[in-house]
């Protein structure tokens, strides 16, 4: 950071150093030229190319480091999305098998601290949540249904945290709202399971 500091006082100390010594010069130019016909519009049209030139510069300048801010940006929602998708397949798995295997844990231990890079503080704070449930879940060595549907119920809840990190606040959405509906679909999927099995 220093280092990029230190770079851009010295091109504006550049910048504003030359542009002092060709005012100079151009005004000296231009007292001269005054016996010659049409050098003062050269001087002028010199003085005019300068000043498109370094205009230019500096907004290429700033458009660049612009977009790469933003390209750091989508490349940080690209990565957090492709983490965010890949706890929830995880523990999806683990649900589904009913167990939690020493390779299945290990994973996850490298998706908490993935987590822990990228995610916001709700995401990683509603994470913890489900990574209670599930030690709770496999204490016997087996997951039963009431527990499942206990994980799957603390999924739904991180996943609305894991929406909002993405996608931030929409205007006109009602976060309640949209936290009890996607609770609610997660307990119609638990019924419905639930009587697929009965």
């Amino acid at each position: 950071m220093k280092k990029l500091l230190a770079s851009r006082v010295f091109l504006l100390a550049l910048i504003l150093l030359t542009s002092f010594a060709s005012y100079l010069t151009f005004r000296y130019l231009y007292g001269v030229a005054g016996d010659f016909p049409f050098s003062q519009e050269i001087i002028l049209v010199f003085i005019g190319a300068v000043a498109t030139v370094l205009i230019t510069a500096l907004l290429l300048n700033q458009q660049t480091e612009l977009e790469l801010r933003k390209e750091g940006q989508v490349l940080l929602l690209d990565h957090k999305s492709a983490t965010y998708t890949a706890l929830i397949e995880h523990i999806g798995e683990i649900v589904e098998t009913g167990r939690m295997e020493d390779t299945q844990l290990a994973e996850l231990r490298v998706l908490n601290h993935r987590l822990a890079m990228i995610a916001s503080a709700d995401v990683i704070r509603h994470f913890r949540e489900v990574l209670k449930r599930l030690d709770d879940a496999v204490a016997d060595d087996r997951i039963l249904q009431p527990e499942q549907a206990r994980i799957m119920r603390a999924v739904a809840v991180l996943t609305y945290h894991m929406r909002r990190d993405l996608l931030g606040r929409i205007e006109g959405e009602d976060s309640e709202t949209v936290l009890a509906d996607i609770k609610a679909n997660s307990e119609g999927l638990e019924d419905d399971e639930g009587a697929g099995r009965g």
